[in-house]
């Protein structure tokens, strides 16, 4: 049948590339049919049997696919079904597509995904497309036709990118088709179409462009597109673009691929992120340009294959092209350069009625496969060439030749070549004058005009100065590329001035490296190039690899010329040594030939007379000499005249002449030959030389020889020996043979049995496995010693005890196994195998050297062994040691199941903890969003009220109540901002967790003890959840227990940030769980004790310690050297009237990445860390932690530390502190507002804070503070910001600003001195004049110093201040300086106070907390400024009491003011 219309669009395209199953639906007035499946669905056999087989069994899925309404009420366009998450989209009113999906999680919402936002279009149909005919689809609900469907809508234009209208979108369905799309589409009567649209109910202010939430950068992307003025092109205003256009850019925007759209006849250009990535600095200028404009290299030709192109073509155009891409300079001020890319791309059209509306344009870069075959070919043929030299000289001139022979030219746009060779002049006298002693000649350069100073012929390394030499000693002393660049100055500009560039003329290269040549890395390098980069390619990875790879070749083709070069000489002093020598024989040998021929002539006597057969021959193989035993054993008659070698031959086996003439040809190489042959037996000489039978070792060996008279041949031993000449000659050749007959016989009978009797007894004793003789009911016949090794056995004779093993050795459960094994054995007449377990143990050591004793396993093989009837009347077999194999298979199996534990246990903790960051990440950008929504309205009433368009009636009342409404928009902001101080401080919470842990993990983390007021801690931990408690109605409340007052306690030495991050995870949990019920309460209880508190004297039960709290590595030096009768153990208890916890939950607690139960996460959130951190901070302070809990009653956690008392001077210095802080708070108090709001709140020890509604939050303007007239010193009047951050620089100003205060800004150290020197505060220097601007002066109370600042930090700063102080250029006294900084250690902290800071602002922080803190800082600061004053005083009246004649001496405190 013909394929639908729908084919024809370009939304198959996108299916057909869709990762996810798809499959679309004809709804059309008659039975709904599948017209087409993509290829994925086709993979998965159960969705595709769901969607086309299985129709009566899915009823429900059907139901919801072809059924737009619900109650009355349009259907989601979302389904869960069958553990899929199924999505449909409706186009063109005639499709249903319908995709399948993964299931969300539960705590999440289902998303939106929509099918034109996860595909992307494609060149061509794919083969593996099916599309199936109406008439082949199945009947739904068992052969009843379903109704036929109304027409479903499709999608709006695109509308303005707003906010709020994007969030209303998520919540909403596809909007109605336009009027035109509806009367061709709809057909019939008007009053029939609009009937089946309200009855579909869609919604008409519904957006058609619809983001998806999975790609949170579209946005961003999304300003860009709305920015174009696309009025002024072809295409017009973005409302009124085609709803096909509108398909096309929603599926290009969403695609991770670059892709292009061109569209109508002008062909404007649109594309998507992903694509504006190739159009450098062109985008976003390209948007909505006709692309023979966009595409200035290649547009007319892009043009003219699309004017040409053909609505019926159904094959796309593709085709690669280079052109460079303008990138900006990475140095600011530069020009922009050009990189050169590669792209591969093709052209589709997009059809619709046979119409071509436009074209899409997707690319793929290709630079990097490109770039790799053009430089691996260059360093093929790089080795092929420099595989011809011969020498050093004819590789530096191959080398230059090869590189410039590279194409294109600008990938060597300048070489300088030069060789580095020793002067014999200057001896390096240390390692540290390697360069001293070397010279450096040019080889050769390209690109490099003649006598530019760049590339001299000649210079030393050690003395010169020219341009290249201070690189060349640096590059002498790595052992990789040195890369030089112009932006960072290493490669100066002024080397390339005048340069002769090859390839690109005007493209100076930006970059160069210089390769070290030498043989090996132990060896002084012999050469150096100076390459310059292409200046149109960056220098990344793959130039990097490139440039080693290049190196690399250099140096090894190097160290074969060098090996080459050795050998040659090598060779060369070898051949004149064997020349010398070979003279030396020479004449030995003629002085030894002629003693020779004496001793041959008197042997020629003796051997007459021996046993032995001995012959002379000469070179020809005649026999010259023989004597009689000779003739013997040959058969030979002789009469003392030469035999003929044929003569001699001639008694030998046919079989063996050839052999000994093979031997003796071998005497024209070797020494001495030795070979054996056989005698034929000569009638003439039967008892000529009988065999030694009656040999006493042969009849003890019981060898049978009597036959040996009988034999017909005789087997002789010859051993032949050549004379030569001085020249090398064959003079003559001696042999000697012996009948080795009988011996023959004898040793090869004695080798056979020996060898035969040696095997088997290897094979039983040296055998690796056991080895066994079994009969029929287990008794034991023969083993070898591995055998009973195994067995746990002595060693026995089985023919004098009865043994059965495996009854006695296998272990019970094991021996049934074996048994059916040997019935098996005997019924199927088979070899068997069983895996058995013995009674003994296997021992070994691991690789921690701990001793691993298991139980030994063993693979026992069953072989049947037969009579000589032919019964099965025995068994043999072997058993192999499988222990060790066993052993790692059941420890790889546990480490196996550790791992996907400890993977769980991690995806857990990284997906809560991403809930966790996210949610609240959420609720700040929702809540950012409403402040500026609401401020804008504020914003637009105050506006109407200066316009004078908020009339009123002529009673004066006003037509809109604007006041009330502007009070509710200030209230509805306060309480966003609330929440999104909330929000970051629970993200806060989760990050400090985190790096904690991580610390934990690390063994890093350490306790630090210092002075501190227990119950001010406390106070200042229940402080943080003030605001938190007041909003959820929660009583927060802390008690003091008489014990603690008991022991007379006001000060003690601990680790206050972890003790309070112990408190707050445990208020964070006690709030969390309390916000929800009717009860609302949480206590904070502190007691003291002599000795550590126990389940008897608390209410709790306190957890064992941790197998970690053990480690010596975690024990803390800190508290190690404390002593122990100093000692005092603190104890917390957080009280709440939560839910409280079951024993089951209980005993969940902490643990790593683990919960209550696996609903608190869904329910309340949280890391899974709190707890488990808690546990590890109280236990690295030599305490404990604990929870009592009752569920529907709450829970009681309590943990306990180890405290010491301090030292007198620390427990001064500690009330001295608190005295200031005291002093500081009474002398600034804080200014009633006009509405009576205090800014001041106070939380006592004992007192249960009551909850606040938002009417009784205190006003901004409340934390202004008072001027003190009595107290000038303390009053805070100016304050300067150091802050190099812009935007926190902006909004800590704006926010002392609204505080009444005059502030001043500076970017860093110097700047801040700079604006010092302009202050009410400095002394101007006397020799340079005064000062006669006094009014224009800034005047400074404090300052807020950043510490990580650039040009100078903040405690350099601040070190220069305090010297300004002390050289009395300062007026006034000592300036206060508070470090505002992230740097949160306490090492960091002690090193501001060291470097002069009076105090330290931990960010992030909000701003009653910097008015504090400046409160605190400027108290303390008068403070010591007094008591010096009174100290001054104190001595000046005793010094100048009346009598002492010093009245009229002034006092030292005046003299300077």
């Amino acid at each position: 049948m013909q394929l639908p219309s729908f084919l024809d669009s370009g939304i198959i395209a996108l299916l057909e590339a869709d990762p996810r199953p798809t499959f679309v639906v004809d709804v059309t007035p008659h039975a709904p049919a599948v017209i087409y499946t993509n290829p994925v669905l086709s993979r998965y056999s159960g969705l595709a049997d769901v969607v086309t087989l299985q129709r009566d069994g899915n009823a429900k899925l059907w139901e919801w696919i072809v059924t737009p309404r619900k109650n009355g009420a349009p259907d989601s366009p979302f389904f869960s079904y069958s553990g899929v998450y199924w999505t449909r989209v409706v186009v063109r009113e005639q499709w249903v597509v319908v995709g399948a999906n993964e299931q969300p999680p539960s705590s999440e919402p289902p998303r939106k995904i929509r099918l034109d936002t996860t595909a992307s279009p494609n060149t061509s149909m794919s083969p593996s497309r099916r599309v199936i005919p109406v008439d082949e689809v199945p009947i739904i609900s068992g052969g009843t036709p379903v109704p036929a469907r109304p027409p479903l809508a499709s999608l709006p234009g695109l509308s303005p990118p707003d906010q709020a209208a994007l969030n209303r979108r998520i919540k909403s369905t596809p909007g109605v088709l336009p009027i035109n799309l509806k009367e061709t589409l709809l057909p019939g009567p008007a009053e029939a179409r609009e009937g089946v649209l309200q009855a579909i109910g869609r919604s008409t202010s519904d957006p058609g462009w619809i983001l998806p939430d999975v790609m949170p950068e579209q946005p961003q992307f999304l300003d860009v597109m709305h920015a174009v003025d696309w009025a002024s092109t072809p295409l017009g205003d973005m409302e009124s673009w085609p709803a096909r256009l509108n398909q096309t850019v929603s599926q290009i925007l969403v695609d991770s691929r670059p892709i292009a759209v061109y569209w109508g006849p002008s062909f404007t250009t649109i594309y998507n992120e992903a694509f504006s990535k190739l159009c450098g600095s062109k985008h976003p200028a390209m948007l909505g340009m006709a692309v023979q404009d966009a595409w200035a290299e290649s547009g007319e030709r892009l043009k003219g294959i699309m004017c040409n192109f053909s609505p019926t073509q159904r094959v796309p155009v593709e085709d690669e092209w280079r052109f460079f891409v303008e990138r900006e300079s990475e140095v600011e001020g530069e020009p922009h350069w050009l990189e050169e890319t590669y792209l591969k791309w093709s052209i589709i059209p997009i059809l619709e009625d046979n119409e071509c509306l436009g074209f899409m344009h997707p690319v793929v870069e290709t630079t990097s496969l490109r770039l790799w075959e053009r430089r691996m070919k260059m360093l093929i043929d790089l080795g092929e060439k420099l595989v011809n030299a011969r020498d050093i000289e004819s590789y530096w001139e191959q080398t230059l030749q090869e590189l410039e022979a590279v194409e294109p030219r600008y990938d060597i746009p300048l070489a300088v070549l030069y060789s580095v060779e020793e002067d014999p002049d200057v001896m390096a006298t240390s390692p540290s004058d390697y360069t001293s002693n070397r010279i450096c000649r040019l080889a050769g350069s390209l690109g490099v005009p003649e006598n530019h100073p760049i590339a001299p012929d000649k210079f030393y390394l050690g003395t010169a100065d020219v341009a290249l030499a201070p690189l060349f000693r640096a590059a002498l002393l790595v052992h990789q590329p040195l890369l030089l660049q112009t932006s960072d100055g290493s490669l100066p500009r002024t080397l390339l001035d005048g340069m002769q560039w090859r390839g690109f003329e005007h493209d100076p290269c930006r970059a160069a490296v210089i390769c070290p040549i030498r043989p090996t890395k132990h060896e002084n390098v012999m050469g150096l190039l100076l390459l310059g980069l292409n200046p149109r390619r960056p220098y990344d990875n793959d130039y990097r690899q490139y440039i080693s790879l290049l190196s690399q070749k250099l140096t090894t083709s190097l160290a074969s010329i060098i090996l080459l070069e050795e050998e040659t000489r090598r060779g060369r002093n070898a051949a004149e040594q064997a020349a010398y020598d070979q003279a030396q024989l020479k004449e030995k040998l003629e002085v030894q030939t002629k003693e020779k021929i004496k001793s041959v002539q008197m042997f020629e006597e003796v051997a007459k007379f021996i046993p032995v057969g001995m012959c002379f021959g000469d070179s020809e193989g005649n026999v010259m000499f023989a004597n009689d035993a000779w003739y013997k054993i040959t058969g030979i008659e002789g009469d003392g005249n030469p035999i003929p070698d044929k003569a001699f031959l001639s008694c030998v086996r046919e079989e063996d002449q050839a052999l000994i003439s093979d031997q003796y040809k071998k005497l024209a190489s070797d020494r001495n030959v030795e070979f054996e042959f056989r005698v034929k037996r000569q009638g003439h000489l039967d008892a000529a030389l009988p065999l030694t039978r009656n040999s006493p070792s042969f009849e003890k060996a019981g060898l049978d020889l009597v036959s040996a008279d009988d034999l017909k041949e005789r087997h002789v031993l010859a051993t032949a020996k050549a004379e030569r000449a001085p020249d090398g000659s064959i003079l003559r050749v001696l042999t000697c043979l012996t009948d080795v007959t009988a011996h023959k016989k004898a040793a090869e009978e004695a080798v056979r049995r020996a060898q035969q009797a040696e095997n088997l007894k290897r094979m039983a004793e040296f055998a690796t496995v056991g080895m066994y003789d079994m009969d029929l009911e287990g008794r034991l016949l023969g083993a070898n010693n591995v055998f009973f090794e195994m067995c746990g056995l002595g060693k026995i004779d089985p023919a004098d005890v009865v043994i059965k093993p495996w009854e006695i050795c296998v272990v019970e459960e094991d021996y049934s196994l074996l048994t059916d094994k040997i019935k098996k054995m005997v019924k199927e007449d088979k070899v068997q195998n069983a895996e058995v377990r013995l009674r003994t143990t296997w021992t070994a050591e691991n690789s921690d050297g701990h001793k691993v004793v298991v139980p030994r396993t063993v693979q026992a093989t069953l072989m049947p062994v037969r009579s000589t009837e032919g019964i099965i009347q025995s068994f043999t077999g072997c058993l192999s040691d499988v222990s060790l194999q066993k052993w790692q298979l059941d420890r790889e199996k546990a480490r196996k199941e550790e791992a996907i534990e400890s993977k769980r246990q991690q995806e857990n903790f990284i997906d809560m903890t991403s809930h966790e960051m996210r949610n609240p990440l959420s609720a700040i950008i929702h809540c950012s969003d409403a402040i500026t929504a609401t401020l804008t309205r504020v914003q637009e009433l105050v506006s109407n009220l200066a316009d004078g368009s908020l009339a009123t009636t002529s009673g004066g009342v006003e037509s809109h109540d604007w006041r009330s409404e502007v009070e509710k928009l200030i209230e509805t902001s306060i309480d966003s901002a609330e929440t999104i101080v909330g929000c970051a401080q629970h993200q806060k919470r989760i990050v400090d967790d985190i790096l904690t842990m991580s610390k934990l993990d690390s063994k890093l983390l350490a306790i630090t003890p210092i002075t501190v007021d227990p119950i001010q801690m406390v106070q200042e931990a229940l402080k943080m959840f003030e605001v938190e408690a007041r909003r959820v109605d929660i009583n927060l409340s802390m008690v003091v227990d008489q014990s603690y007052y008991d022991l007379d306690i006001k000060y003690l030495d601990f680790d206050p940030s972890r003790l309070k991050q112990v408190l707050i995870n445990l208020l964070t949990n006690a709030l969390k769980f309390t916000k929800t019920g009717p009860t609302r309460n949480v206590s904070v209880a502190i007691s003291a004790h002599l000795n550590p508190p126990i389940h008897t004297t608390s209410s709790v039960q306190f957890i064992h310690p941790s197998k970690e709290s053990l480690d010596e590595d975690y024990k803390q030096p800190a508290l190690s050297e404390r002593e122990r009768e100093k000692s005092r153990y603190l104890m917390f208890e957080v009280k709440d009237t939560g839910q409280g916890l079951s024993e089951e939950e209980k005993n969940n607690l902490f643990q790593r990445f683990v919960q209550a139960s696996s609903r608190t996460h869904v329910k309340y959130g949280g890391s899974g860390l709190g707890l488990f951190i808690s546990r590890r901070l109280t236990e690295l302070q030599n305490g404990a932690i604990g929870v009592a809990s009752q569920p529907g009653v709450g829970s009681t956690f309590a943990f306990y530390i180890e405290a010491y008392i301090p030292t007198e001077a620390a427990m001064r210095e500690a009330e001295a502190n608190a005295n200031a802080a005291k002093a500081a708070i009474a002398a600034m108090r804080v200014t009633p507002t006009t509405n009576g709001w205090s800014g001041k709140r106070s939380m006592s020890a004992s007192t249960v804070t009551t909850p606040t509604t938002s009417a009784e939050r205190p006003s901004p303007l409340a934390l202004s503070p008072s001027i003190d007239a009595s107290n000038p010193a303390t009053v805070i009047s100016g304050i300067m910001v150091v802050e190099d951050n812009l935007i926190n620089q902006q909004i800590t100003r704006r926010g002392l600003m609204n505080m009444g205060f005059t502030v001043d800004v500076a970017n860093h150290g110097v700047e801040c001195l700079e604006k010092l020197r302009r202050t009410d505060r400095y002394k101007p220097d006397p020799n340079n004049g005064t000062d006669t601007n006094e009014k224009a002066k800034f005047t400074l109370s404090v300052i807020l110093m950043d510490i990580e600042m650039p040009i100078q930090d903040g405690l350099t700063c601040t070190r220069n201040i305090r010297q300004l102080e002390r050289e009395g250029r300062i007026a006034g006294g000592r300036i206060p300086i508070i470090a505002v900084s992230a740097n949160a250690r306490l090492e960091q902290i002690m090193e501001a106070k060291e470097a002069g800071c009076d105090d330290v602002l931990v960010k992030p922080y909000r701003m009653p907390e910097l008015l504090e803190k400046m409160k605190l800082v400027m108290g303390r600061v008068a403070a010591a400024a007094e008591q010096k004053l009174q100290q001054q005083d104190e001595v000046f009246l005793s010094l100048h009491t009346p009598g002492g004649g010093k009245g009229n001496v002034e006092h030292p405190f005046f003299a300077g003011h």
